[in-house]
């Protein structure tokens, strides 16, 4: 009987003695937990070594390069956060690592804008991936958030005037007196510790679910993806 995420395994998973049908228990919950990564994110989908065919497709590599993207972004964005709020205006290396996070962020949504229409067209919440596909959509309107949050703690003229220009629709909806995109320092506390850490979350949630259900396959070519091999041999046919 192979898992597919659902089903229960006949022998202990070697490393945690797991079963996959533990109960839930108040008083001893880690049996039921390791049940549930057991069931849901065992190592072999965590990291597999053997990926269908169609994913050498250069379409499918817009995902890892929006999170390689990502990455940068948040190592330079880090650094320059330390230097504080005048780094990037008064320090050579903090104007380079300025530089390096915005061309980020514009890397970042490139990538994440070819792999959002690859997915819509490709119709990748087949297969039980709605989940996957709902966590995307959140991370992309959470990205447009952080970065709407760092053009407002620019400390130059651009954030100024955007703040200006955000401030009376701000003030329409109702949210101004919580939300002040005048305040240079709010807003850096919503893009470098608020909107990133709202983002990670949900990011890290979608790769979960990707290697859970692994990559979706073109439309038509279902019969390409890699099997779910199970770990007991005993499951095999």
């Amino acid at each position: 009987m192979s898992d597919d995420g659902a089903g229960p395994y006949r022998e202990p998973d070697p490393v945690t003695g797991s079963t996959g049908t533990e109960p839930f228990s108040w008083v001893r919950p880690s049996p039921w937990l390791r049940s549930y990564l057991v069931r849901n994110l065992p190592l072999r989908k965590l990291l597999p070594d053997r990926e269908p065919a169609y994913v050498s497709s250069v379409l499918y590599t817009m995902g890892v390069l929006t999170l390689a993207a990502l990455i940068v972004t948040i190592v330079s964005g880090t650094v320059i956060a330390l230097g504080g709020v005048s780094f990037w205006h008064t320090n050579s290396f903090g104007a380079f690592m300025n530089s390096i996070h915005f061309w980020g962020v514009q890397a970042m949504f490139l990538f994440m804008a070819v792999h959002f229409i690859t997915t819509f067209f490709t119709m990748s919440w087949r297969g039980g991936r709605g989940w996957t596909w709902v966590t995307g959509v959140l991370a992309f309107i959470v990205s447009i958030l952080t970065a709407f949050t760092g053009f407002l703690m620019m400390t130059n003229w651009d954030s100024q005037w955007i703040g200006q220009q955000a401030k009376d629709a701000f003030n329409a909806i109702g949210i101004g007196a919580i939300w002040n995109v005048m305040n240079a320092g709010q807003q850096f506390t919503l893009h470098v510790v608020v909107t990133v850490a709202v983002l990670l979350f949900i990011v890290s949630v979608h790769i979960g679910l990707i290697r859970r259900r692994g990559v979706a396959p073109p439309p038509g070519a279902e019969a390409l993806e890699v099997p779910d091999v199970p770990i007991h041999a005993s499951d095999r046919g």
